[in-house]
């Protein structure tokens, strides 16, 4: 003769009311609510995703500037092209010795005003970077979601590029360590920048 306990007993009757909602849940004939009652029944936690990160929005002319890297090929220097409307006339530079996708340091005539840029992979948190070579130092502001450091537009980028053609290597020093180090070999940017020059009759 079995003798019960009553915890026993309760844990008995537990295990068949459960086993009979089990057995309710499983005569569900839509599948979420089927799902939804197995879930409450067992108590079943909920994992919730956390939220992907944003996709960084890339402009046309970084798009540009990087596809125009594309058609590097082994000895060039600096590249140009007339890209139309989406980034006019782009001179692009890209960092020695640097991982693909490489930093880019782009000139551009677009709509008669002359850009000059650094223009990177990932973008930058910072707001401003001060950059030096040589005996320059400039602060540059980061645009379009940190992908681009703006060396100014107009004439303070004309008389930094006017600068930057009588050097045969352009080597960046800076204190945020995405841009310290940075060189550029700008053989061949005299002759790539006369077309630009022309357009933005400079």
């Amino acid at each position: 003769m079995t003798v019960w306990c009553g915890s026993a007993r309760a844990l008995a009757v537990s295990q068949l009311e459960q086993l009979e909602a089990a057995r309710a849940c499983a005569r569900e004939s839509q599948r979420l609510e089927r799902l939804a009652c197995f879930d409450r029944l067992f108590a079943t936690p909920v994992v919730v995703s956390a939220p992907s990160a944003a996709p960084v929005r890339r402009s046309a002319r970084w798009l540009q500037a990087y596809a125009q890297e594309q058609q590097r090929t082994a000895g060039d220097g600096a590249l140009y092209r007339h890209s139309g409307s989406q980034a006019g006339h782009l001179i692009t530079l890209p960092a020695l010795g640097s991982a693909v996708p490489r930093p880019l340091l782009t000139i551009q005539c677009h709509h008669n005003i002359t850009e000059l840029s650094l223009m990177l992979p990932q973008p930058l948190p910072e707001e401003r970077v001060t950059l030096a070579w040589g005996d320059y130092q400039q602060v540059w502001r980061t645009r379009e979601h940190g992908l681009v450091l703006s060396g100014g537009r107009g004439l303070p980028a004309i008389a930094t590029i006017k600068a930057m053609v009588p050097l045969s290597h352009l080597q960046l020093s800076s204190t945020n360590p995405a841009v310290n180090g940075l060189v550029f070999d700008l053989a061949g940017l005299t002759t790539q920048l006369r077309p630009v020059r022309v357009a933005c009759s400079w």
